[in-house]
């Protein structure tokens, strides 16, 4: 039985405003600017160490800025929903100005954009008193799947989740187009576009600031199961050879730039850890690698507050569906190279174990 040593303090959020969305603050068009993801779903600030967020604990959802109609998913995961058209809203956007000849949304329900400057919410966000031991550990699925390739971005993802005892405030999302860099999810309300959805969370993730990553080149026929973790050098070592890491970097490291790990709020609203592992210009030739993430000792972190092992009761989410377009290689092929990742017994790490192969030929092409 999993047993949870933290409590929860201050996540009951106030209850919403109703926000009135008029045609001016429910234009779709395109400013240009960027801004941060929202906090959709419940996190635990599990080592006392906190992310900087958008908007304020506690806070009523505004939602002044663009948004999309939704109305479900197709069979294929693509989802049905549209732009709304300037010129008259209850058209979807057809692209061209001062008319409104595009189809009817195929439902009333308005979901707000992520990454706009006038659409601002926050999730529960939640503090410990006492260890937290992590129940649930979700790697990306794309690592599990699919083929990587010697000229392949790697994406590397790590979600964090603890099962909670009582329910902490969550925002119902929905995605409305796109996939990879190009996806954008919305924060779903309802046809009036003035109160946001609300759902209360069973789980949260878990920021830790001790998290690493580390990638090795593992040997020709290595016998991983001679392989040790070498918490003070952070690193695999064993009889077989075990190349030094090509990347080795810890979250409380991370600077801004690309070339760092670091947890990040996803568009879906989640507290992730991510890499993009370019393998073209990072790698030791085609072979078997090993990802790699822990959480670094109280030696080397000493906020060091968040846990989880096997012998903790510690589970792999398994994976529910591949993400398309995950390689940025042009390759093709059923070339088996995913892995299954593992929790060790008696330590906070977790691996996966994926092969690069070199580039496939096809059609007499390389």
């Amino acid at each position: 039985m999993k047993r949870k040593t933290f409590c929860l303090t201050g996540f009951f959020v106030a209850l919403f405003l109703v926000i009135a969305a008029s045609l001016d603050n429910g234009r779709a068009e395109e400013t240009g600017d960027v801004f941060g993801n929202n906090l959709s779903f419940p996190v635990i600030w599990s080592d006392g160490v906190t992310k900087a967020l958008r908007g304020t604990t506690g806070m009523e959802p505004a939602t002044a800025g663009s948004w999309w109609y939704w109305w479900g998913t197709k069979d294929d995961g693509s989802p049905l929903s549209c732009a709304p058209d300037y010129d008259d809203i209850n058209f979807c956007d057809d692209g061209v100005a001062d008319t409104a000849n595009g189809a009817l949304p195929g439902g009333p329900q308005r979901a707000y954009l992520q990454q706009d400057e006038y659409n601002v919410w926050q999730a529960a966000t939640l503090h410990a008193n006492g260890p937290v031991t992590v129940d649930w550990i979700d790697w990306g699925d794309n690592l599990e799947a699919v083929p990587w390739y010697l000229n392949s971005m790697v994406r590397a993802e790590v979600v964090l989740i603890s099962d909670l005892s009582e329910g902490a405030l969550q925002y119902d999302m929905k995605h409305l187009y796109g996939w990879g860099k190009d996806e954008m999810w919305g924060l779903a309300s309802d046809p009036q576009g003035g109160k946001p959805d609300k759902l209360y969370s069973s789980q949260a993730t878990v920021y830790s600031h001790c998290a690493r990553l580390t990638i090795q080149k593992l040997g020709a026929n290595c016998d991983t199961d001679g392989l040790v973790w070498d918490e003070d050098a952070t690193r695999w070592t064993g009889d077989c050879v075990v190349e030094p890491p090509i990347f080795n970097g810890a979250v409380r490291e991370a600077e801004d730039g690309p070339g760092f790990y670091s947890a990040e709020i996803n568009v879906k609203g989640k507290v992730i850890y991510g890499y993009t592992w370019n393998v073209r210009d990072n790698n030791e030739g085609a072979g078997s690698y090993r990802l790699t993430f822990s959480l670094d000792s109280e030696a080397l972190c000493p906020e060091l507050n968040t846990y989880f092992s096997a012998d903790k009761g510690t589970e792999i989410f398994l994976p529910e569906e591949v993400v398309e377009e995950v390689t940025a290689s042009e390759e093709s092929g059923d070339v088996p190279s995913g892995g299954t990742a593992v929790i060790l017994d008696d330590a906070s790490v977790t691996y996966i174990d994926i092969n690069i192969i070199e580039r496939v030929t096809r059609k007499g092409k390389k």
